[in-house]
Formats: structure tokens, sequence, C-alpha cells
């Protein structure tokens, strides 16, 4: 699918880059089991979860007002959203921390 609308262009790359960015500072975090990486990740989570309720509230204004390009509005919409089960299963990995005695 081609993305024709430029805040849908903006919303996947904010998107891929918090997915990418959650993903690494897990990984640091499960090899270092640093605090430091902990309170970084966390700070991330609150601003990167900013960020994207920032982006949703414009993608639904761009999908009403742009509802001819209802497909893909909605993917976009999808794939944004996406990251807030991700986000969760993140945190709930560093509390339960599996490799907590391997490392």
């Amino acid at each position: 699918m081609k993305i024709i609308q430029p805040i849908n262009k903006n919303a996947l790359i904010v998107a891929t880059i918090s997915f990418l960015l959650g993903t690494i500072l897990l990984l640091f975090f499960l090899i270092s089991q640093s605090n430091i990486i902990l309170d970084i990740g966390l700070f991330y989570v609150i601003i990167a979860s900013t960020l994207n309720a920032i982006i949703f509230i414009g993608l639904i204004t761009n999908a009403i007002i742009n509802y001819q390009y209802y497909k893909e509005n909605l993917t976009t919409i999808i794939l944004v959203v996406l990251n807030i089960p991700i986000t969760i299963g993140y945190i709930i990995i560093v509390m339960n921390n599996p490799f907590l005695n391997y490392f």
C-alpha cells in the first residue's frame, strides 16, 4: 500500500522509531540490569507515550477530515496503536525480569 498523506507517513516514522528505541532500551536493560537504563526507559516511555498520543489525536482528526482515504488512515492508526500492547508487554518483561539470575 502506498502512503499518500504526509501525516500518515510521519506517524509511521514516529511509530517505527518509538518501537525500535523501546526495543533497544529493553535489550540494554536485560543485558546490563542497570538501574540507570531502567530510569532512562521509564522516562522514554513517558515521552514516547505523550508523543504518540498527540500523533494519534492528529490521525483521528485527519481520518475524519480525509475520510476518502479511510484504508490508509485506518492502517496507520492501527500501526500506531499497536505500540501500546508492545509497550505493556515490555513493561511486564522488565517487572518480571526473566533473565535476572542469568546475567
